[in-house]
């Protein structure tokens, strides 16, 4: 596998401090989405395909109504209002995932696996194969600390204590010729995603995958 250089702005060793997470403008206008249009929301993060995932996509990120209501009266960041395909998936699921929590909780964590973490909806993120990959792995073997950084407040110290925590983690589930170098928002989003993906559809963590290459 060609090396993939994404930015993990993590400190090792730092410890773990819960923090609600806070309303900012991006998770505002996801919860905005969530309640106003969950069938088209159901519709991206089930998509199949970056084709099928592409209309709900510029529906969903460009709504007037849930802009109106977010950022009409408000500062913000240019990167709050216009966030990309991998961006809101990782938005909407975080809003899944809290509303859920009862039944994210009652996730346990499957053992690691000497296997590609394949998912047929890694076509429809945006985002690159390996990055998805991590996340399913993720997923299934630390589910908790991915909800512990989603109840983390964005761009926080506590949210740098949760990445921090699960460094570990995220080191055993790259794949082989892979170093991570990513943004603390895109490995949210991708963590979260991945977390939803398997709350949604928990067989495929159960299905047989082609074994992990050398």
């Amino acid at each position: 596998m060609r090396k993939l250089f994404v930015l993990l702005a993590c400190v090792a060793g730092a410890t773990f401090a819960a923090q609600p997470a806070q309303a900012d403008p991006a998770a505002q206008y996801a919860a905005c989405l969530v309640e106003m249009h969950p069938e088209r929301v159901r519709a991206l993060m089930q998509a199949p395909s970056a084709e099928a995932a592409n209309q709900p996509y510029r529906s969903l990120s460009d709504d007037s109504r849930c802009f109106t209501r977010v950022f009409d009266s408000k500062p913000y960041r240019a990167e709050d209002a216009a966030l990309s395909l991998d961006m809101l998936r990782g938005r909407l699921a975080e809003q899944a995932l809290l509303a859920e929590g009862e039944q994210v909780e009652a996730l346990q964590p499957l053992p690691l696996q000497q296997k590609r973490y394949l998912r047929p909806w890694f076509a429809a993120t945006g985002r690159n194969p390996a990055v998805d990959e991590m996340g399913a792995c993720m997923a299934d073997t630390d589910p908790g600390a991915i909800m512990a950084l989603i109840r983390t407040a964005p761009g926080s110290s506590y949210e740098s204590d949760a990445i921090g925590a699960m460094s570990g983690s995220l080191t055993r589930c790259l794949s082989a010729g892979t170093r991570l170098d990513a943004s603390r928002q895109a490995l949210r989003a991708a963590l979260a995603d991945a977390l939803y993906q398997r709350v949604s559809n928990p067989t495929l963590s159960l299905a047989k995958m082609p074994e992990r290459g050398l």
